[in-house]
């Protein structure tokens, strides 16, 4: 091979690997946690409702018995009473029970949708506060709420020997809808 060929072949390795480096100079962001992850999980497949709704997620760690029910440990952990509770259903995902309540916060405008599980002593939990006035479950609300519960209750998404496989440049969403695009 001519010299000048070699060195042209050079050019373009060191071309790629410069790209490649560049490409992946930004920190991708995984998730620390399963109720983060879903947050990344909405994100990602691309959750866009017409109302604001705010993520939070949480693990509180080693303060219950793995048999514990998910939609009880909520309820303690977080003060929730039952008044709170507008509707409340309990399924299986995956690996694991997952509790699902609607809840209406006195003085909090709007609704909360929490996802509730444990995970052996932890209680994990995922809530979407939607933002609205109306004492009652909007029609918005029900729907929006039904599309985030299909795209978040996933089986592959409560797999206990892993993460959900997601990964986001950026900071992790916090909020969808309207203010969030």
């Amino acid at each position: 091979m001519p010299a000048g060929a070699l060195w042209g072949l050079a050019g373009v390795v060191l071309a790629a690997a410069g790209l490649i480096g560049w490409a992946t100079r930004l920190p991708t962001l995984v998730p620390r946690d399963r109720p983060e992850a879903l947050c990344f999980v909405l994100a990602r497949d691309r959750y866009a409702p017409p109302l604001e709704v705010e993520p939070n997620s949480t693990m509180v760690r080693g303060r219950f018995s793995s048999q514990t029910p998910p939609g009880i440990a909520v309820r303690e952990a977080m003060g929730f009473t039952d008044d709170m509770v507008l509707r409340e259903d309990s399924r299986t995902v995956g690996d694991y029970a997952v509790s699902v309540l609607w809840l209406r916060l006195p003085g909090d405008p709007g609704h909360w949708l929490v996802l509730a599980w444990m995970e052996d002593a932890d209680l994990a939990v995922a809530s979407f506060h939607f933002r609205g006035d109306d004492p009652e479950l909007s029609h918005d609300e029900r729907v929006w709420g039904q599309r985030l519960l299909v795209l978040a209750l996933t089986p592959e998404n409560f797999r206990a020997a892993a993460l959900p496989a997601v990964r986001l440049r950026g900071a992790s969403p916090t909020r969808f809808g309207p203010k969030g695009s």
